[in-house]
């Protein structure tokens, strides 16, 4: 065998013992993210720990993006965590809010402590949109915004984030 082959095998290995790996996907150094809605190009990030919360709204921009919801949090610097059951089923911690003691994440969420609603806005719009899709296979466009805010077992799940959003509307390449 030559070494032509040995490379090729090599690269095989390679991609099989990195199964999550996709050459397709864009590097994650080329993610820029920088505190606040985007003004211009990106996703917007938004994460609102609810009216009970003593914990500060977080607002991310992440530019040159392309996954998943689920995904965005992880190159934001945010962390997310679903259940044991459904783990990237349902959103049920962000940033270790609420703290494990008082949800476990084994199944569902509990909804006797509170959920997380799930909120995005398409590019140019100015109004949130309760979103029907799940993190872990909405993909956000440029230009779009997220929110992701805590609500407690007597708010309306569907009442959307005070801060409005940012949106812009990305050059197609």
């Amino acid at each position: 065998m030559g070494i032509v082959g040995l490379v090729a095998i090599g690269f095989a290995v390679n991609q099989w013992l990195q199964p999550d790996s996709n050459p397709t996907d864009s590097p994650k150094s080329s993610v820029v993210v920088v505190d606040g809605q985007c003004e211009t190009e990106g996703v917007s990030l938004i994460v609102d720990f609810g009216s009970q919360s003593e914990l500060q709204s977080i607002e991310k921009c992440i530019s040159n993006y392309n996954d998943t919801s689920w995904n965005l949090f992880d190159a934001a610097g945010l962390s997310v965590t679903g259940t044991s059951k459904y783990p990237v089923g349902f959103v049920c911690r962000i940033q270790n809010f609420p703290t494990e003691s008082k949800e476990p994440c084994r199944d569902m969420p509990d909804t006797s402590v509170g959920s997380w609603s799930y909120f995005v806005a398409a590019a140019g719009a100015s109004d949130w949109q309760y979103s029907t899709w799940g993190a872990a296979t909405h993909k956000p466009a440029c230009g779009t915004a997220e929110a992701w805010l805590f609500k407690l077992p007597s708010e309306d799940l569907e009442e959307p984030p005070l801060n409005k959003p940012k949106t812009s509307v990305c050059p197609t390449n």
